[in-house]
């Protein structure tokens, strides 16, 4: 993880020198948020979902740790006084119902695994509110960047004091480094760049909505790579999880597309 933020730093600082020079840069105010954002909120998620990775299969993963959506929208509702639709109360029971289905199956073991990715999920939804109302105030590569820059300065100092319960590597070799090259410019500029040059062209409720196929991906890959299985008890649960979400974001984005011109300005 540290290799992966701090290649994908430098990387995209060198792009926005090329296409910047010095100039364009944000407000030292909006600089500070963006690198807290990614030093607080990008690295408690990243540990938390690493972790749990230990415990749980990776689609099974998944699939829990999307219920963090409707947590988006209860966070925005308790920091920006955005309120949202009555129907959040039926689809939060339901992705609840959902959480203990699919987590009831698992081993006193793996219950590590779904603690962590239940506090991964609250860590990822404020991460995710804040970057919000944060990163349309940047240029999107200069955002990203100063992001990123905040998560490797925390995984590099947990690195250098390497404290008992949180191992943080550095690869030393060139036959793990080219791994890590691949995930920090695939995994995390590529992927992370496109889901925000997407949300700022659709809005972040229709991107939701388009992103509940990430579960059914990890899923499948899961099953077909990984021969990962599901009882019928946690698919059930997956499916109450991913419905609560859908009927909840397609709430919001009938909601925005019914309020007058002025409002959405």
């Amino acid at each position: 993880m540290t290799s992966r933020y701090i290649i994908a730093t430098l990387v995209l600082f060198t792009v926005r020198t090329v296409r910047f020079g010095r100039t364009n840069w944000p407000t030292p105010k909006t600089t500070i948020q963006l690198f807290l954002l990614g030093a607080i909120g990008l690295y408690a998620n990243s540990v938390c979902m690493f972790n749990a990775l230990k415990y749980l299969p990776s689609g099974l993963s998944m699939v829990i740790f999307y219920f963090y959506p409707i947590v988006v929208v209860l966070f925005g509702w308790a920091l920006y006084k955005h309120k949202p639709p009555a129907i959040i109360w039926p689809c939060l029971i339901t992705t609840i119902i959902g959480v203990i289905l699919s987590a009831s199956d698992v081993s006193g073991g793996q219950m590590k695994g779904v603690i962590f990715i239940v506090v991964g999920a609250f860590a990822y939804a404020f991460y995710s509110v804040l970057a919000g109302a944060v990163m349309p105030r940047a240029e999107l590569t200069t955002g990203l960047m100063l992001v990123f820059a905040g998560a490797g300065f925390s995984f590099s100092v947990i690195w250098l004091l390497n404290p008992h319960g949180l191992p943080t590597t550095m690869p030393y070799v060139a036959d793990v480094w080219l791994p890590a090259l691949e995930i920090g410019l695939v995994g995390t500029i590529g992927a992370m760049g496109i889901f925000f040059a997407g949300m700022n062209r659709i809005g972040a409720s229709k991107s939701a909505v388009i992103q509940t196929w990430e579960v059914l991906v990890a899923g499948l890959t899961g099953m077909f790579f990984l021969n990962q299985q599901f009882t019928l008890r946690q698919v059930f649960g997956g499916a109450l999880i991913l419905g609560g979400v859908l009927l909840l974001t397609r709430a919001e984005i009938k909601r925005g597309e019914n309020l007058p011109q002025s409002a959405h300005a």
